[in-house]
């Protein structure tokens, strides 16, 4: 079913299964919204999925196999068994069983195409449970660590670390940003990133899978933001410097990953918008509580009382609008318990 290309037919396989379902650019809540298939909807899946394929068509080579459509589940399961072996975290094992499933799709759909029938090489039931995978970690930095972080940083660089935690920007997003990106309405400003693949601002090669969002600069902000985009031309990029530089100093800097700033801007945030109707204190009391329910398999509202129902409702508000100022959708306690988790 694939030509043997390079003389490596099961990797070409591999990259073809991969090329089917990618979907980069299509909004994976629309596709469900129409219940339409979803598939592989950003560069780093897509360069996940493709590291495990490729290292599980070596394996299955050593094992004799020739042809990726001649799999069958004891390849996977004996698979996983070897992974096991040789030490790797349940949660690389939970990535890995993820990403062979998106392989097997993107088979299943090439096997359709061609008038065959589907393939199916994987169990339906996960082999990995992941309610096992290692609990997430508060990420997040206080404002000393921040401190002494930004110190480490060379002026350049410092743009973005500023801009990631004014407005809870991925690093390639601080990266690819230009000053359009910045706009401002009743005084305040915000970062957006529009759905218009011409428009200076565009969310095209700059958001996950170019989707649009806008996301209030935190109050503190806003004069070192306002400094940074003084007398330059709309089309400028915001940061002196691109992501490999940012990526690299933050390394020297000690910083643990990017994404820590997300992590902070999302809490800043979320107290904000907490405080600011008055239900700071039982509204943590809530999202606890929901966290709780979450870690023990029940629904998120477990437990909650018929008077607690509105305060509830007002709180899963809150954490919406903070998860969609990220850039999530909407009622991703997933999400939650990483970025809003110990509030």
């Amino acid at each position: 079913m694939a030509n043997n290309r390079g003389g490596n037919r099961l990797k070409y396989q591999v990259e073809q299964a991969i090329k089917r379902i990618n979907y980069i650019g299509k909004s994976k809540k629309e596709l469900r919204q129409n219940e339409t298939e979803t598939g592989i909807h950003s560069i780093t899946q897509v360069k996940h999925t493709l590291s495990v394929g490729q290292n599980f068509a070596e394996w299955i080579k050593e094992r004799g196999v020739k042809d990726l459509y001649q799999l069958k589940r004891s390849d996977y399961r004996d698979y996983i068994s070897h992974m096991q072996e040789k030490g790797v975290s349940n949660g690389h094992l939970i990535n890995i069983e993820t990403n062979l499933r998106l392989l097997q799709k993107g088979m299943h759909n090439i096997s359709v195409d061609k008038g065959f029938e589907g393939r199916e090489w994987i169990p339906k039931t996960r082999l990995i449970d992941t309610a096992t995978r290692e609990k997430p970690q508060d990420r997040s930095y206080s404002a000393e660590e921040i401190k002494g972080f930004r110190e480490k940083l060379s002026t350049n660089t410092k743009v973005g670390a500023d801009l990631q935690q004014a407005f809870g920007l991925r690093l390639r997003e601080v990266a690819n940003s230009k000053v359009a990106h910045i706009v401002e309405k009743d005084g305040k400003l915000f970062w957006k990133a529009s759905e218009d693949k011409l428009a200076l601002n565009t969310a095209q090669g700059v958001t996950k899978a170019g989707r649009g969002r806008i996301s209030p600069c935190r109050p503190e902000f806003e004069a070192r933001v306002r400094e940074l985009i003084q007398g330059k031309e709309k089309d400028a990029f915001l940061s002196p410097v691109r992501y490999n530089t940012l990526k690299s100093a933050y390394n020297r800097a000690g910083i643990k990953g990017s994404h820590s700033f997300r992590h902070t801007y999302a809490r800043e945030m979320l107290k904000s918008e907490l405080q600011q109707r008055g239900i700071e204190t039982a509204g943590r009391e809530v999202i606890q509580r929901m966290l709780e329910n979450r870690a023990a398999g029940y629904r998120k509202d477990h437990t909650i009382t018929k008077n607690e129902r509105p305060l509830y409702r007002e709180v899963v508000q809150v954490m919406d609008k903070v998860q969609e100022y990220l850039g999530h959708g909407e009622g991703r306690i997933d999400l939650a318990e990483v970025y809003l988790k110990g509030v």
